[in-house]
């Protein structure tokens, strides 16, 4: 076993405690766990996109237009 499955293995179980150990989630942890510890590259790999995250600051949209009043 390798040190990123051990840091995947133990990330894994955090979030089946975190989410309150639910049964029959394994997989779904295991996959949030490895896109956490491979990282953007890593989700690449298995084909996830990552979702923008709403607390992320995109800054604001200014637009030149005229006021039309």
């Amino acid at each position: 076993m390798n040190s990123d499955e051990d840091e995947i293995r133990t990330l894994a179980h955090q979030i089946w405690e975190s989410e309150g150990k639910q049964e029959g989630q394994a997989d779904k942890h295991w996959e949030k766990a490895t896109i956490l510890v491979k990282g953007v590259s890593g989700a690449d790999q298995m084909g996830v996109t990552r979702q923008p995250d709403p607390s992320e600051d995109l800054g604001s949209i200014e637009t030149n237009a005229a006021d039309q009043t």
